[in-house]
């Protein structure tokens, strides 16, 4: 049996953590007669998998089914059981990518409009650079006349 403190030198995971993941019953600790949380060795393989599925974004309460499938389970039902959540995020990712590009796209294209700006003394109407491709960006002082706060 380990204490906190060397469980948490040991897997890199801080102590505050690890009373939260007991709490939860993410791990285990049995409680000594002193109150001090001890912990089994197995507690840093199950550290392990908790930290690899929290880089892979899932959350908390999936990665807890999850361990209970992985000590449990064969392989084949590992398998079963990681693959489509797996798919999942991938999906998921993809989207935010996807959103991210566009995004990217629409900040490169006001950001061209907006150094295209000539230099003028004139007011300019901020949303006239913030446009989408659709509309003219401001070119000139021109582009103002009319415009009543002139």
């Amino acid at each position: 049996m380990v204490r906190i403190s060397e469980v948490a030198a040991r897997s890199g995971v801080p102590a505050t953590t690890l009373r939260y993941y007991d709490t939860i019953g993410l791990i285990g600790a049995r409680r000594e007669a002193n109150g001090y949380r001890s912990y089994d060795d197995t507690v840093l393989e199950r550290l392990a998998f908790i930290e690899a599925a929290k880089a892979l974004s899932l959350p908390l309460t999936e990665i807890a089914g999850l361990l209970v499938v992985v000590e449990e389970e064969t392989c084949t039902q590992v398998r079963e059981a990681l693959a489509p959540r797996l798919a999942d995020r991938l999906r998921e990712v993809d989207e935010h990518l996807a959103a991210l590009q566009r995004l990217r796209n629409q900040l490169d294209s006001a950001n061209q409009r907006v150094t295209a700006c000539p230099d003028s003394g004139a007011a300019c109407r901020s949303e006239c650079i913030l446009l989408d491709d659709r509309h003219q960006p401001c070119t000139s002082r021109d582009a103002h006349e009319g415009d009543p706060r002139l």
